[in-house]
């Protein structure tokens, strides 16, 4: 998995770097396996001027499956990128549970389709197979007395 850090309209600092491949390591640390890459994008919308402004988008591409993209502003750099990383970390984890929980209604389909198919295709006997007088019409069976 690679991360790559992106930064518009601030200068990017070693310290803030190590921050955020700290963050990201321990929000999507145990998810390794199905994650592609990650683009953070750190920028300062108002620049001097201040306000809540300073945002953090967090772009993660899965193995195959649709990306997740998470934008988040705040005052603070810090702030933003805990927000966005944990936030990433949710949408991530519900991600793969949706999938997962497609797989097994799909694999549960083919199970009951082949069930269906197997009692079509074994020999049909109605549930009530007596005549007026008590015989059974079923194989192998004799009248009752």
């Amino acid at each position: 998995m690679k991360i790559k850090i992106q930064a518009r309209h601030i200068a990017l600092t070693s310290d803030l770097k190590a921050y955020i491949k700290r963050r990201i390591k321990y929000a999507l640390g145990s998810r390794y396996d199905n994650i592609k890459h990650i683009v953070v994008t750190l920028s300062d919308v108002n620049g001097p001027r201040g306000g809540e402004d300073k945002r953090c988008k967090v772009h993660i591409a899965l193995n195959g499956k649709q990306e997740i993209v998470i934008d988040d502003k705040q005052t603070h750099f810090h702030s933003a990128i805990d927000l966005a990383t944990e936030r990433a970390s949710l949408a991530l984890t519900r991600r793969i549970e949706r999938l997962r929980n497609k797989a097994r209604r799909f694999k549960n389909t083919f199970k009951s389709n082949k069930r269906e198919k197997a009692e079509n295709n074994s020999e049909y006997r109605p549930e009530n197979t007596e005549d007026y007088y008590g015989y059974d019409y079923d194989f192998g069976f004799s009248p009752r007395y």
